[in-house]
This record gives C-alpha cells, structure tokens and sequence, in this order.
C-alpha cells in the first residue's frame, strides 16, 4: 500500500461488574471487515483521547461511563486491509488502550458498523474476539480487573506478573499459584512473593526475576546484586507454625539478578 498516515485512535474495552462477575461487551464488526472487536474510536482534529474515549462509548454503545476511565501503558498501530474511501489519505490506525465500566444495559449500537453485541466474560470474550492485537488487550484489562489486589506487570511478550504487596498479600498470592505455574522469591527474606500466569518463554521468566528483585528488601537495603529463587507451585508447602506470608519450597533454582540490570528495570 506504500507509505501513509495512520489515523490516531483509541481501543475501548468496555465491561460491566455484577458482584463478582466481570462481562465484556463485543460487537459483531460490519463495515470495512467482518469479525468480532470491542469499541474502538477514531480521534477528531484536535480532540483529547479520553474525550475520544467518552464520544465512542456514547456513539457505539448508549451507555454512561461508571467512574473513571482508565488508561494503559499499551499503544500500538495497524494497517487497513485495504484503502477505505471513508479514510482518504489514511493507511491505518495507531491505538492506546482505555477501559471504562458501564452499567450493563441494552445497547444502542451504530448499525453502520455493527452488527450484533454480546456481553461475556473473559474466556468467551478472548476467543470470540478476531484480532491479535485486540485479544491482547482485553487479557491485560482483566488482569487488572481480577488481579488488582496485587503488583501487576505485563512483559513484553504480553504475559502477566503478579507480586505480592505484604505478608498478608503473599498469603493470597500463593493461594492461587497454580502446580505447574513459575513462582519467585529472593534467597534473602522480606521479598514479595512473584507469580508468572500462564506459559512462559525464558525472556518473560528474566522479566519476573528483575521484578521480584527489584521490590525485595535486599535490594531496598544494599542496592547490589540480588539472589532470587525460582520454583514451581507444586513446590511449594506451608507448614503449622509457619507465619503469614512464609512458606517452604522442596526445590528451587537460584539466578543472580545483576545490580546494573535492576537499576535499568522500569517494571
């Protein structure tokens, strides 16, 4: 297609709360593709991303914004499948990430564009949702609706990390740890407790470590390579007499996490 400008834009997931219960809304796409996506804006001359973010909710679902409305550290851009006589001059379009909760209600969609709506939660709305990008964004909205009791980072390759805050938080970090899921620890006492969600490639397990050894007490106090311990859930056991946010482990593998490289870690 050559060289162009892309539109500037933003992704907008857009959820609702009942009790415990968390549900997506997804739009059935018409108008340019076909697949399924959440609301997505694209901005006017000189318009702010979150007044963008407020007319698209309005525009695409006839809803009110409960709250406030969030952003992620999450931006990225795509190219049109094709050239789009509505787009003139444009090859694609950049996003950053939003989400805002709304009371959960009948929607008013924009039938120029869409279709049909559902409300689902996570695992449904992940797989019915079309495209990569937008799948990505969805699994770190709700890792920060369901994990936000704990320290979140997401590396680079889109895997979540969750950290424990205190010894009370720990506790309920290695509650949900599952068997087969990467845990983390500095060899030295007072380090949060670390876990890695889902299938993990060795570049996401450094990140882990950094993340772990940068929020340590070692660290705080001496500022020098830390000792961190990596094991599996199934390892891990808790037994009587054990205070809150102690545990034991059967076996682990020791990393030295460099001092240079915790001082350049932005997690």
């Amino acid at each position: 297609m050559g060289s162009g400008v892309y539109r500037l834009g933003v992704f907008i997931v857009v959820y609702s709360k009942q009790g415990n219960k968390i549900e997506y809304l997804v739009l059935k796409r018409k108008l340019h593709w076909k697949g399924w996506e959440f609301p997505k804006e694209g901005l006017n001359e000189n318009e702010k991303e979150e007044d963008a973010v407020r007319r698209g909710v309005k525009e695409e679902t006839g809803l009110n914004i409960i709250g406030q409305i969030k952003k992620f550290n999450v931006n990225g851009k795509y190219r049109y499948p094709k050239k789009l006589p509505d787009r003139p001059g444009f090859i694609g379009q950049t996003y950053s990430l939003y989400a805002v909760e709304v009371g959960k209600g009948k929607i008013k969609m924009d039938s120029h564009e869409h279709s049909a709506y559902d409300w689902l939660e996570f695992k449904e709305a992940y797989e019915r949702i079309t495209r990569q990008d937008q799948k990505r964004c969805l699994f770190i909205v709700n890792s920060s609706n369901v994990y936000n009791k704990f320290r979140r980072l997401i590396t680079k390759n889109g895997i979540l990390i969750i950290g424990g805050k205190d010894e009370n938080n720990n506790e309920e970090l290695i509650k949900q740890v599952s068997p087969d899921e990467y845990v983390f620890h500095t060899a030295s006492a007072g380090s949060p407790f670390v876990n890695v969600k889902g299938k993990a490639n060795a570049e996401d397990l450094r990140e882990a470590a950094l993340f772990c050894a940068r929020y340590s007490r070692d660290w705080k106090k001496n500022h020098n390579d830390v000792e961190v311990h990596k094991f599996l859930g199934k390892d891990i056991f808790k037994s009587r007499g054990m205070k809150a946010g102690t545990f034991g482990v059967k076996k682990f593998e020791t990393i030295k996490v460099k001092k240079e490289d915790i001082e350049r870690f932005n997690g």
